[in-house]
C-alpha cells in the first residue's frame, strides 16, 4: 500500500531576539551621554567657584558687580600677573575679612618697589602695566622683599586698593583660586593674558586655564549623545512595535 505524499513542512521562522541590536546601541549611546555630562558638570562643581566683585579696587579690569569664574587652587604655582582670589585674613597685617581679588606682582624672593619713572619695578626691572586705571595718579614710593611662602598683590586701581603695600604680603595658603574668566561657567568670557612681567624679562607665564573649555565640550557632547540616543531608542521602539503589529495582523501560513 502506497503511503500518501505530504508536502514538506515549512522551515521554522528564525527566532528573534527580544531586544534589537539597534535599540541596545541607542541605549548605550544615551547612557554614555549622561555619563559625559555628569563628568563635566561634576568636575566644574568641584574645580570652580563663582564670586562677585564688590568694590572698584580692580578697575578697569574688573568692575563692581562683575561675576567671576575662579578655578580652585591646588598645587598650581602662582606667577606674576595672575589674578587670584584670596582669603583677606591671609595678609601679614589683615585689615578685613572675606574674599578679595588682586593681581600678583611679586613672588617669593622678589623685591617689589615703586616708582621708577612712575613704574612699578620687580628686582630693579620697571614694569609697564597696561591694565592699570589710566586716571590713577596716586603712586607713592615703597620697597618690600617678598618672604618665602608668600606673594605680593596689588589692585589695578592703585589709588583705591588696600593691598600688600599697606597690609603686607599674602601667605600662599591663603590663595583660594585663579580668576580665569568673567561671566559664568556656562558662558565664560576669558580674561586677556598678561605679558607685562615676561616682557620685562622676568620668568614665569601667568596661569592659563584650558580645563574649563574642555569640560564645556564634555557637557555639550554629553547632551548631544543623550538626545541622539533617546531619539534612537524611541525610533527603534516604534519600529519594533510596528513590526509586531504587522506580524500579528498577517494571516497564518498553512
Amino acid at each position: 500500500m502506497t503511503e500518501p505524499a505530504f508536502p514538506p513542512a515549512p522551515p521554522a521562522p528564525p527566532k528573534r531576539s527580544g531586544v534589537s541590536k539597534v535599540l541596545l546601541l541607542m541605549i548605550v549611546v544615551a547612557v554614555l551621554g549622561v555619563a559625559a555630562g555628569v563628568y563635566g558638570v561634576g568636575r566644574i562643581m568641584v574645580g570652580y567657584e563663582a564670586y562677585k566683585i564688590p568694590d572698584p579696587h580692580m578697575s578697569p579690569t574688573l568692575v563692581p558687580g562683575d561675576q567671576l569664574v575662579v578655578r580652585r587652587a591646588t598645587d598650581t604655582e602662582v606667577h606674576r600677573g595672575d589674578l587670584v582670589a584670596i582669603d583677606a585674613g591671609s595678609f601679614a597685617q589683615p585689615s578685613h575679612e572675606g574674599v578679595s581679588v588682586f593681581r600678583v606682582v611679586g613672588i617669593a624672593g622678589d623685591t617689589v618697589a615703586c616708582c621708577t619713572d612712575r613704574h612699578l619695578s620687580i628686582n630693579g626691572k620697571p614694569i609697564t602695566e597696561p591694565y592699570l586705571n589710566p586716571g590713577d595718579d596716586t603712586l607713592f614710593g615703597f620697597s618690600a622683599k617678598v618672604p618665602d611662602g608668600a606673594i605680593f598683590v596689588e589692585g589695578d586701581n592703585r589709588g583705591n586698593s588696600d593691598d600688600s603695600r599697606f597690609s603686607g604680603s599674602v601667605r600662599l595658603s591663603g590663595v583660594i583660586g585663579f580668576v580665569v574668566a568673567t561671566g559664568t561657567v556656562i558662558t565664560p568670557r576669558p580674561l586677556a593674558p598678561v605679558t607685562a612681567f615676561t616682557d620685562a624679562g622676568l620668568p614665569g607665564t601667568p596661569y592659563s586655564d584650558s580645563t574649563l573649555p574642555t569640560l564645556r565640550w564634555w557637557i555639550a557632547g554629553g547632551v548631544v549623545l543623550f538626545f541622539a540616543g533617546l531619539i534612537g531608542v524611541i525610533v527603534s521602539a516604534v519600529r519594533s512595535a510596528g513590526r509586531r503589529r504587522r506580524a500579528a495582523a498577517a494571516p497564518p501560513v498553512h
